[in-house]
C-alpha cells in the first residue's frame, strides 16, 4: 500500500489520533489559524486536513464558527466492532486453513507475553502485543483486500481495546479469548475459531 506523505494528510493523521484518544475533546474548536501556527503549515493544508476529518465524521463544519471535533459515538463504536467481526470471520477462516506450525508457535509466544504483561499490570505493553498478534494474523491470512480494509480501522480498534483495558476482569476475559482462538487455529478447528471471533463483541461492551 502506498503511504500518503502529503502535508495535509500528515496533519490529518495527527489530528485524527488526538481526537480518537481524547487529547482533543468532543466539540472542541479546531481553529485554522491556531493549527496552521502549531503545524507550521498553510491554512490551505489545514483546511484540507479538516475536510478529511469531516469525511470520516471526526469533525463538523459549523457555519460562521468553523470546525469542531467529533469523538466516537457509542453507535460508531458498535458499527466498527460489527464490521471488524464480519471481516475477521473471513480472515481467520482462511488463516486456519493456511497457517503453519511455525506461525502458530509465533502467535503462542505473543499470547504468553500478553499473559505476563497482564499479570504485572503492564497494560500498555499487553496492548502492543495484542496489536502485533492481530497484525500477524491479518498478514499471514494471505488475503489482500480485507486486511487492507481492516488496516483503515486499526486506530479505531486500538482505541476500543484500550478503553476496555482498565477493567482487569475484561483483561482476563480477553486473554482467555486469545488463548482459545490460538488453540482453535492450532487444531485447524474453523467452526470453533469463528465462534471465538463472535465472542470479541464483549471487548467493546
Amino acid at each position: 500500500m502506498v503511504q500518503n506523505t502529503s502535508a495535509e494528510y500528515m496533519i490529518y493523521k495527527d489530528l485524527r489520533q488526538k481526537i480518537l484518544t481524547g487529547e482533543i475533546q468532543d466539540r472542541e474548536r479546531l481553529v485554522e489559524t491556531t493549527l496552521a501556527s502549531a503545524y507550521q503549515a498553510s491554512r490551505l493544508h489545514i483546511k484540507s486536513a479538516l475536510r478529511l476529518l469531516e469525511q470520516e465524521n471526526l469533525a463538523q463544519h459549523i457555519l460562521k464558527c468553523g470546525f469542531v471535533a467529533k469523538s466516537l459515538s457509542p453507535q460508531a463504536i458498535e458499527e466498527i466492532v460489527e464490521l471488524r467481526i464480519a471481516l475477521e470471520r473471513v480472515v481467520f477462516k482462511k488463516l486456519a486453513e493456511t497457517i503453519t506450525d511455525g506461525e502458530i508457535a509465533q502467535l503462542k509466544k505473543i499470547v504468553q507475553r500478553v499473559a505476563v504483561f497482564m499479570e504485572n499490570d503492564m497494560v500498555e505493553d499487553a496492548m502492543e502485543e495484542l496489536d502485533l498478534y492481530y497484525s500477524i494474523c491479518y498478514e499471514k491470512s494471505g488475503l489482500e483486500r480485507i486486511p487492507a480494509i481492516l488496516d483503515v480501522y486499526t486506530d479505531y480498534l486500538k482505541i476500543i481495546r484500550r478503553r476496555s483495558a482498565e477493567d482487569k476482569v475484561q483483561n482476563l476475559a480477553s486473554l482467555k479469548l486469545l488463548q482459545d482462538m490460538t488453540a482453535a487455529m492450532e487444531k485447524r478447528d474453523v467452526e470453533t475459531l469463528l465462534h471465538h471471533i463472535e465472542r470479541r463483541r464483549s471487548e467493546a461492551e
